[in-house]
């Protein structure tokens, strides 16, 4: 399979240019087949040991491919449904105490919020946030302040949803670990737009979803834990299949690895077409990937800044960024320039919550020039329209 590929393979409604991938990502037709191929298959028995067991098998199938896209060891993988899973794992298992410190950033997901705003509800912690800048060393000398507060935990996205910035992750990591502090990141903007490697970035806990630039299934994700920090979390969400041994009388050992916290009864279809679209992205190489995506949004920018009055929010270097362009043009706000582009040229960009100015532009391999075409004459019309009413 090649790059080339992945277009013939989607199907976009109405042909529509779909810069949403941040969001939710069109599904291939092999990943769409790979979830039928065993939905059929279960439901010849589920229970028969001629299915049970191949589904089984296939589920550490795609145990080890996920460990192996973000370098890291299949017992450190949980598959899930969504990186919000993995930040409730960790919000959870955590024992809190009155006035305890989470560091987040201002550019979070409400997924990557909530379950913080529910700690300082339920047990009285309390929150900073880290103001997103483009300018790394800023960035960096106000995580040190931060820091001096002795906070428990930092939890901030890998790639910013609202600005499509690349955090300096490692640095942060390595700041963290001098504190003692545990680290958390997002993967969700991340995984499958940039190169993600936990031997390098060195956090505590890693969290990312399947259905935006890995294009599976809706509902597929993954919480990567460290090896050493396994005990530092209380399992306080577990089932059956949690365990590695119990008996009737109270009697309770879990897995010695991140699969302690998957338990009940799960669409493994779905995680079948997780691990098809992995397989997918592994024949065409993930350094084909990332330099698409590098070379379509260096373009973008590019062509982005020639429109008068437009202000791009994302840095220009792809190490930097990500897939992810984010613009604002003074004066008119995101919902607007989305409605129109939208209607009048078939254009599907998003607008970010708490942001009314902010237009995100989510690029993938499927996206075409004549994707950015219909795009960048749509945002031109839509200022000249603008400076004409002025």
């Amino acid at each position: 399979m090649e790059l080339a590929d992945i277009r013939n393979l989607i199907s976009i409604s109405d042909g529509y240019a779909y810069f949403q991938t941040g969001g939710f990502s069109p599904k291939p037709q092999p990943v769409i087949d790979e979830v039928v191929r065993w939905l059929r298959f279960q439901a010849q028995g589920p229970a028969l040991q001629q299915i049970f067991n191949p589904t089984a098998e296939m589920l550490e199938t795609v145990r080890a491919q996920v460990a192996a896209a973000v370098h890291a060891s299949p017992d450190e993988i949980m598959l899930n449904e969504n990186t919000t899973v993995g930040i409730n794992i960790v919000a959870s298992g955590i024992t809190w105490q009155p006035g305890d410190i989470v560091i987040l950033s201002d550019h979070e997901h409400p997924g990557n919020r909530i379950p913080w705003y529910n700690l300082v509800q339920r047990f009285g912690i309390q929150l900073r946030f880290l103001s997103m800048t483009n300018d790394e060393e800023m960035l960096l000398v106000e995580l040190d302040t931060l820091l001096a507060e002795k906070p428990r935990l930092i939890a901030v996205s890998h790639v910013s949803r609202r600005s499509g910035l690349r955090l300096p992750v490692q640095a942060i990591v390595e700041r963290a670990h001098t504190h003692s502090v545990l680290v958390l990141l997002d993967g969700a903007q991340s995984f499958g737009a940039i190169p993600v490697n936990m031997q390098e970035i060195g956090c505590d806990f890693y969290t990312f979803s399947g259905h935006k630039y890995i294009m599976g299934p809706q509902a597929t994700g993954g919480f990567f834990i460290r090896k050493d920090r396994l005990n530092d979390l209380a399992a306080s969400w577990v089932g059956s299949h949690s365990q590695k041994e119990m008996d009737m009388h109270g009697k309770l050992v879990l897995h010695e690895s991140a699969r302690r916290f998957e338990f009940g009864t799960r669409n493994l279809a779905d995680q079948a077409g997780f691990g098809r679209a992995l397989q997918m992205w592994e024949e065409i190489g993930w350094s084909n990937v990332f330099a698409w995506i590098k070379t379509y949004t260096d373009q973008l920018k590019q062509a982005l800044l020639t429109i008068p009055g437009l202000v791009l929010e994302t840095p220009l270097p792809y190490s930097k960024s990500s897939g992810t362009v984010v613009f604002h043009i003074p004066d008119l706000p995101a919902e607007h320039i989305a409605h129109q582009l939208y209607e009048e040229d078939r254009v599907l960009v998003s607008t970010l919550e708490f942001n009314p100015r902010s237009i995100r532009i989510s690029a993938h391999v499927f996206n075409t020039s004549e994707d950015a075409e219909r795009l960048l004459t749509g945002i031109q019309r839509i200022v000249q329209q603008q400076g004409a009413k002025l």
